[in-house]
């Protein structure tokens, strides 16, 4: 391992290709954290070389390892780290060629520029040597040589991270060239000595016999940390001996290089990206096994090491499940073979619950192609098993073990019988942990409890009792977007709702009532416009309004025999009455038994 320290005349004028290689994030250096503070610190040695001073500014280091090239050729140098600060140095000084061409400065432009293109005789007929560095990232690859062949065009809506750093370079560059026409000759000087002799970068060699993708992971553990999906790509591009071919690299992971994946979500108190979420459903369905999130990657590893699959076969399972994932998060409008459209109420189910446990189960039964009436089916068990645990009150954070013994029981005897296997499994669940309530359970609960959960998940329960209570007659609910939550006896109830004024304990009546009126007997929906005009509002007013407003069935029914007097009794008897109706829609283990589409377990 060799290291010198040295200016960017010296790195980039020689015949040289910088190859970022594929186990490298894409770029995503940014304008507060990277962009502005760079240009900064040019912008004051610029100005100190203008006061007759001589400063340098050490930029950091970055790591190379020597790749082979034809005789005649450009030399080619594989970037282990620092790309991220060579790609935005060569953005910079093009961004300045650019300028200082504009304003016919042409020496000066003409000299930056053999900083940032090779002589056309040294390329071998290799139209990626053209620049001083190549981009294997497709998209880095198109933004970037846009930028460099100066076919860039200044359009705001760039989405890519190059092209919104050139844009902002150049503007940088333009804005002090032109903030003192008088001395613009003399910025211009200074603008150059400082890109070509000020900057200072320390270059470590490897040897070839190096890892670098292996390098790559432990130089990026001291600063932003590799998430676990850069790491999964690491040990793809390398298992398929994937250096910088773009085209190789694309059909491998492609799919995930789409911005999408990047955005964040969140699941309970955990944010992640969206393909490191996926990664982890995936690591559990594929080793049907529990993978803890800050081990995906590890285990992937292990995995490739110990069972040495075909990589190419095992990054195609991953790109199949990563579109249906797409598809469960409504990010892929295909229909995927039309088989999963029953899936959807499901999965917003599954979302307002926040168990994102069950989708390693959704994974393996799109994996296995299991049949789609055998899917529909599993799919309908699983949620009555969850529904009815959430409205019983009972812990989720069990049920990820449930769901794995449940994974490697369906691998095990195959997607033939999966309904069955998901059925009869569930049904022997008696713990606490993992029970599946049955209807008796399910009416004194909700009878007697709150409903507990987010708004989100109570509003889900609702939506679903409203389309149960419709026939085939009855016109399409249309979108539910703009419903809200009604409690029919308000939060704040004391001044049009008082209570008996015969309770001896009215403090104790107090806390009763603000505890029944979170149950489900005391919930229904409106819009949020009938909402602010109910608000806090007496029974008799509401119970007119919704009459002449609501056009739900779930106020109808409420309406329909309604009592004078809105109170405790009133909500645990509508209570009984919605439970009856869960019933419907979330069958129990028992129900679900009668089915004679179902196999015996054997």
């Amino acid at each position: 391992m060799n290291a010198k320290i040295t200016n960017l005349r010296a790195l980039f004028q020689p015949q040289i290709s910088y190859r970022i290689p594929q186990f490298q994030r894409a770029y995503a250096w940014g304008e507060q954290v990277q962009w502005k503070p760079l240009w900064e610190d040019i912008r004051n040695i610029a100005f100190h070389i203008l006061d007759g001073k001589i400063k340098t500014h050490f930029l950091g280091a970055i790591v190379l390892q020597q790749q082979k090239s034809n005789t005649g050729e450009v030399t080619k140098r594989l970037v282990v780290d620092g790309q991220q600060r060579l790609t935005t140095l060569q953005l910079l000084i093009k961004a300045t060629e650019q300028v200082l061409r504009n304003q016919e400065d042409m020496a000066r432009a003409d000299r930056l520029r053999e900083l940032i293109v090779n002589q056309k005789s040294h390329w071998d007929g290799d139209i990626q040597n053209e620049t001083k560095i190549c981009q294997s990232n497709l998209n880095d690859r198109r933004a970037f040589q846009e930028a460099m062949r100066s076919h860039y065009h200044n359009k705001q809506g760039q989405p890519w991270a190059i092209s919104q750093a050139f844009r902002y370079l150049k503007v940088l560059a333009e804005n002090w060239l032109d903030s003192a026409p008088e001395s613009r000759p003399t910025r211009a000087k200074a603008l150059e000595k400082v890109l070509t002799e000020h900057l200072q970068i320390a270059v470590i060699d490897l040897d070839e016999d190096e890892k670098p993708h292996v390098i790559f992971e432990t130089l990026n553990a001291r600063g932003e940390p590799l998430k676990q999906s850069d790491l999964i790509k690491n040990t793809v591009m390398y298992e398929a001996n994937v250096v910088d071919d773009g085209e190789r690299a694309e059909k491998l992971w492609g799919l995930f290089d789409q911005q999408w994946w990047r955005q964040e979500t969140k699941e309970g108190r955990l944010k992640r990206i969206h393909i490191d979420r996926f990664l982890n459903y995936w690591m559990v369905m594929w080793t049907l096994n529990d993978v803890t999130s800050n081990r995906v990657a590890s285990e992937f590893r292990n995995y490739i090491e110990l069972k040495k699959p075909s990589i190419d076969i095992v990054a195609s399972e991953m790109r199949e499940s990563g579109t249906f994932y797409m598809y469960l998060e409504g990010a892929f409008r295909g229909n995927l073979y039309e088989r999963e459209t029953f899936a959807e109420n499901f999965v917003t189910r599954m979302k307002a619950m926040e168990l994102g446990v069950v989708t390693p189960l959704l994974l393996w039964l799109f994996k296995s192609k299991v049949l789609k009436e055998q899917q529909q089916r599993c799919i309908e068990i699983l949620e009555s098993y969850a529904v009815r645990r959430k409205l019983c009150g009972l812990p989720t954070h069990s049920l990820n073990k449930v769901f794995i013994t449940l994974l490697q029981k369906l691998d095990s005897k195959g997607p033939d019988y999966a309904d069955s296997t998901v059925l009869h499994f569930l049904r022997r669940q008696h713990a606490d942990g993992s029970v599946w309530p049955n209807d008796r359970m399910l009416s004194e609960y909700l009878a007697a409890n709150p409903m507990k959960g987010a708004v989100p998940w109570k509003k889900t329960v609702l939506e679903a009792i409203e389309t149960n209570l419709r026939s085939d007659r009855t016109e399409e609910l249309g979108s539910t977007r703009d419903l809200t939550i009604e409690h029919i006896m308000p939060e704040s109830w004391k001044t049009h709702w008082p209570l008996t004024p015969n309770i001896a304990d009215n403090s104790e009546a107090e806390e009763i009532r603000n505890e029944v009126i979170r149950r489900i007997g005391n919930l229904t929906l409106t819009t949020e416009k009938l909402n602010k005009s109910l608000s806090n509002g007496p029974w008799k007013e509401k119970r007119l309004t919704l009459a002449n407003h609501s056009t739900l069935f779930l106020n109808k029914t409420l309406l329909e025999n309604a009592p004078n007097a809105w109170d405790e009794a009133a909500i645990e008897r509508r209570s009984r009455s919605l439970a009856n109706r869960i019933k419907e829609i979330w069958p129990s283990a028992d129900t679900f038994a009668e089915s004679p589409t179902l196999t015996p377990d054997g």
